[in-house]
């Protein structure tokens, strides 16, 4: 028995089924998590290690080179990149999707084991990190309205701890604010008068602020535990220690050094809207919603602001807001594409139980997609909602041709059981054929290996769900439904439809075309031919880029000083910006983070329904404000990227240059970057690469130091704690840990007479000043040096402002590769957007051919025929120039989103044909080819046109763009309605002219193989 038969003969089942799936969905839908993206998983590693007080040459020469010989060998291994700073070396290997990375990381540990004895003295165990982007902080808050001190006071005995209770809170980490710390300011003089060292001074101080247990005694039947009391109480205890010199007298700490009981040194500070303020970064849990906790964490800081009204505690960054925002946008989009597609149904049917039947489709169908989604493991995010809001109009495909066969058949004058049965069971085949050929063409974009499949499976899957759950919809419950609700006009007929003023034209329109079929066809494929020559050479200009821009309301202001720089002086900088900027209207917050040197803004702009311009016009207009400010330079970029440019936080533009000399690496990129600067659209230029400030550099003597018993760690450790200090010990005074800082004074560490003066204490008993174990002179160096596959590197990066990335790029390459002359053994690449760009062009495009190869098949499968799914095949040319006149009519840039609509468009366009020509097979078994024709092509005319109208209708508010996120879907849209509406109306001409050449040649063909046939035959008698 056929399911559409069951379905009419059980009414209450299929109800109850239906009823079923409708609550488990509501119930999924409250269950489902909600982000902003898929949840990924990045196949990266790093390897960090600590050198302190290396140069970053040292640490390329004696850490990174090393690290990156041992693991290069590792398998699976994609890319291998490192940069070596001061004081560190981060190894960063990117592996190739699909790796286990649990696996690759102990293999890493069993490689950097074979090495570590051949790092240096003072070199830190290598650390390995995994890279996870869904572990960033979910929100920022800023609280100002006091000193700094008492605003980290505040924090965290107050807003710190009730914040760490909320539900899905992993943590809440306080930046900035000043804490207290005790130093101890060493005079060189009076250490050298007593033949004494830091590090002795460092001993007696953790000697004289020790506890420890002593052992047990028994008293009376209790054996009680001894315990000896020596930590400092307080800051006066520190000013009773003395130090024993080697001649055994001892010397009072106060005679040797000054002690403070102060705030920490200030060497940052952030400020709110100009005020100084503190940060906050809230971390959810990993499993937790991002947008409930945010709204939990929101009603903490309202309440935590009722409660300390003299504190100005603001939301700076709020990821859920934006997430809430799309979402609310994708659905909002959603909700009237659906509407739009009903009003449709009833200006074509004129029937309110007809459009009431159909329309029931689309909330089953999309609760049954919550279903399917919440056992799937998938969230509501931009991608999978965007999946289904592309659907909408799809939904109701499969009703519509059910519904209106139906409709037919009663028409005809058939009873309502026998025409929801007979009419349901008629199209069950050509329906089930073409939802399985859109969902085909998803099954090559889950078999991408990179990030591109991260992101875009989820809406593979979704997608599908929703058009499997509208297709058992479509033969279930709307024959049912149909049976019982579906009210006929009499005169709705077969004919009475072919009198209809828009089906008489089409029949002339087809009449014709049929006389002239072969003009007809050889017309397309010109055109065809010539529109995509016209592409390749770029006469019809097809703009490209990566991912579609979103206005994400956030732009980050970052600024350098040149030369040696005070935050006093970075203070008057920020100070500056801020009066640039402030008067622009549309700011809504302005946060920033002043340091030695440089100054980081981030500027938050009010909600995009509440200004005129986007953020990158207002990205612009600040880098107008505060260009040519002397002294400084000032890089300005809009956050317009859902993955932050380059699929994980790279630039539009980026070249590399890779050769051996730094000197040469730094002139080369420096000569690239003033090349690039005039190309339009260019904007924001970087080097990589760049002189540190003027430093002194302290060479040790490694055989000397060996003499007396160094090694490079001690003398290393020891100057830095005799230039920056170091911890040496801690005061625990009213339950709060005060750190113990030893260093010299200020004054007597700032020339190189001072520097070499400084004595480290012998194993022998002898102090020996740093002149004796190291040169000590004045010199400059690289701030950082990047390695990309053992090779030195130097990048030159830009951003890109109102013209596509392809061009941009195709200028720079032109550009560097006319005027950049590259020495021998120095090459140079593209990475970027631009790369990301082209290899997930090539991905979709080898996705997309396999996508045409698998609906064939599946029409194939459906008709039994070879012939018949090539027919239908001259949909997609059709559709491919309907979908790149739909982006150059809107000036819309092909991007992967884009693509991935083209692919989605190559499953669509082939339903329609795929119901005529299977229509035209059930009337030419009754009748001549032609007639057949002539008969089935206009009587399907109306499902077409309802079914194309409905799902083109339904993208408009997605093609639109508007609200927050729409940006993700919009080339999506584009692409589906330009391609749909495009081969819909050639394919109404062209598949019936096509499938009557064909037909006709084939039986030709057929002819005259059976008269060989015959001829053979009666030569053989």
């Amino acid at each position: 028995m056929k399911i559409s038969d069951i379905s009419v003969n059980r009414p209450v089942t299929i109800t109850m089924i239906i009823l079923a799936v409708v609550l488990i969905g509501g119930l999924a839908l409250t269950r489902l998590p909600m982000d902003l993206t898929p949840e990924l998983e990045v196949p990266f590693l790093m390897i960090r290690t600590s050198y302190s007080g290396a140069t970053p040459e040292e640490v390329e020469e004696l850490i990174t080179r090393p690290v990156e010989s041992t693991v290069a060998t590792i398998d699976g291994l994609s890319s291998l990149n490192s940069t070596s700073s001061e004081g560190s070396s981060m190894v960063f290997l990117e592996f190739e999707y699909g790796t286990n990375l649990t696996e690759a990381k102990n293999d890493l540990r069993d490689l950097i084991s074979r090495i570590e004895a051949r790092l240096p003295d003072g070199a830190d165990e290598p650390r390995i990190m995994n890279f996870d982007p869904n572990a960033q902080p979910i929100m920022e808050l800023a609280v100002a309205g006091g000193s700094a001190v008492e605003l980290k006071n505040i924090a965290e005995d107050t807003i710190q701890p009730r914040l760490e209770q909320i539900v899905g809170v992993a943590s809440a980490e306080i930046s900035g604010g000043r804490s207290r710390e005790i130093r101890i300011n060493a005079d060189q003089e009076q250490l050298a008068a007593y033949n004494l060292t830091l590090d002795q001074i460092a001993a007696a101080v953790r000697a004289s602020n020790q506890s420890g247990g002593l052992g047990t005694v028994m008293v009376g039947n209790e054996e009680l535990s001894v315990r000896a009391l020596g930590e400092f109480e307080n800051f006066e205890n520190l000013k009773e220690i003395e130090i024993t010199t080697a001649g055994g007298d001892k010397v009072p700490l106060t005679l040797l050094a000054d002690l403070e009981n102060d705030f920490q040194e200030v060497n940052s500070i952030s400020y709110l809207n100009g005020q100084e303020s503190i940060g906050i970064s809230i971390q959810k849990q990993g499993d937790s919603n991002t947008v409930s906790v945010a709204n939990e964490v929101k009603k903490t800081v309202a309440e935590l602001s009722d409660k300390l009204p003299e504190l100005d505690i603001q939301i700076t960054s709020n990821n859920a807001q934006y997430i809430e925002d799309s979402i609310a946008s994708v659905l909002q989009n959603f909700v009237i594409g659906g509407i739009l597609a009903v009003i449709i149904l009833f200006i074509f049917l004129r029937n309110f139980s007809s459009t009431f039947v159909i329309a029931t489709a689309i909330p089953i169908s999309v609760l049954a997609t919550f279903a399917l989604m919440y056992f799937a493991n998938l969230s509501l995010n931009l991608i999978t909602l965007g999946g289904i809001a592309l659907g909408v109009g799809m939904l109701v495909d499969n009703s519509i041709v059910v519904l209106e066969n139906i409709y037919r058949h009663r028409a005809l004058g058939v009873g309502r059981l026998n025409a929801a049965k007979e009419g349901a069971s008629e199209v069950a085949t050509a329906i089930s054929a073409s939802t399985l050929t859109t969902v085909a063409v998803f099954i090559p974009v889950i078999f991408i290996k990179d990030l591109l499949a991260q992101l875009f499976t989820p809406m593979a899957l979704t997608v599908t769900f929703s058009l499997l759950a509208s297709l058992f919809v479509a033969l279930t419950f709307i024959p049912m439904l149909s049976s019982k609700v579906l009210k006929v006009n009499q005169n709705e007929s077969d004919e009475s439809v072919k009198k209809k003023k828009y089906v008489k034209y089409y029949q002339k329109v087809l009449n014709k075309s049929l006389k002239h079929r072969y003009k007809i066809v050889s017309a397309f494929i010109i055109f065809f031919i010539l529109f995509g020559a016209g592409i390749a050479v770029d006469i019809i200009p097809l703009e490209t880029e990566y991912m579609p821009s979103s206005d994400q309301g956030t732009i980050r202001v970052f600024a350098s000083m040149e030369g040696n720089s005070t935050i006093e002086m970075s203070n008057r900088l920020a100070q500056d910006l801020y009066s640039r900027i402030e008067e622009i209207p549309e700011i809504d917050l302005l946060t920033s983070r002043v340091n030695s040197g440089r100054v980081n803004l981030t500027v938050e702009l009010l909600p995009l329904a509440e200004r005129d311009r986007d953020v990158s016009t207002i990205a612009e207009d600040i880098r107008s404000r505060t260009k040519n400010i002397p002294g400084a330079s000032v890089n300005v970029s809009a956050m317009t990227s859902m993955m932050g440019g380059g699929g994980m936080g790279g630039t539009a533009i980026e070249a590399q240059i890779k050769g051996p000399d730094l000197d040469s690496l730094l002139n080369l990129g420096e000569n690239a970057e003033n090349l690039i600067t005039g190309i339009e659209g260019i904007r924001n230029t970087d080097v990589s690469l760049e002189k540190g400030n003027e430093e002194i550099h302290v060479k040790i003597n490694k055989n000397q130091a060996q003499n007396y018993g160094f090694t490079d760690s001690d003398i290393i450790s020891y100057v830095n704690m005799a230039l920056s200090g170091s911890t040496i010990s801690q005061l625990t005074e009213s339950g709060e840990e005060i750190d113990i800082i030893l260093k010299l004074k200020d004054e007597e560490s700032t020339s190189l007479r001072n520097l070499s003066d400084i004595k480290l204490f012998a194993s022998s008993g002898v102090n020996v000043p740093l002149s004796q174990l190291a040169v000590i002179e004045e010199g400059t160096g690289y701030s950082s040096i990047a390695r990309e596959n053992q090779q030195r590197y130097i990048s030159i990066s830009a951003d890109i402002f109102e013209r596509p990335l392809g061009e941009v790029q195709s200028d720079v390459e032109s550009v560097l590769a006319e005027e950049l002359n590259l020495p021998s053994g120095y090459t140079i690449t593209y990475g970027g957007e631009a790369e990301d760009m082209a290899s997930s062009f090539n991905q979709l495009f080898t996705a997309a051919i396999l996508a045409i190869v698998l609906v064939y098949m599946v029409m194939a499968s459906q008709f039994e025929s070879l012939i018949h799914p090539l027919i239908i095949m001259f949909t997609v040319p059709l559709s491919i120039i309907g979908a790149v006149l739909g982006l150059i009519i809107t000036g819309t840039a092909l991007s992967v989103n884009g693509l991935i609509g083209a692919i989605m468009l190559v499953g669509i366009v082939v339903n329609n044909a795929i119901v005529m020509i299977d229509y035209i097979n059930n009337r030419k078994e009754h009748m001549s080819r032609r007639e057949a024709i002539l008969e089935a092509a206009p009587i399907r005319l109306r499902p077409i046109l309802m079914t194309t109208l409905t799902t083109t209708l339904a993208l408009v508010p997605l093609a639109v763009g508007i609200g927050t996120g729409a940006e993700t879907q919009q080339p999506m849209a584009i692409v589906v309605i330009g391609g749909l509406l495009f081969s819909t109306l050639l394919t109404l001409v062209i598949i019936p002219v096509v499938y009557d050449i064909v037909d006709e040649l084939r039986n030709k063909l057929v002819g005259w193989l059976l008269k060989i046939v015959h001829k053979e035959e009666a030569q053989e008698k």
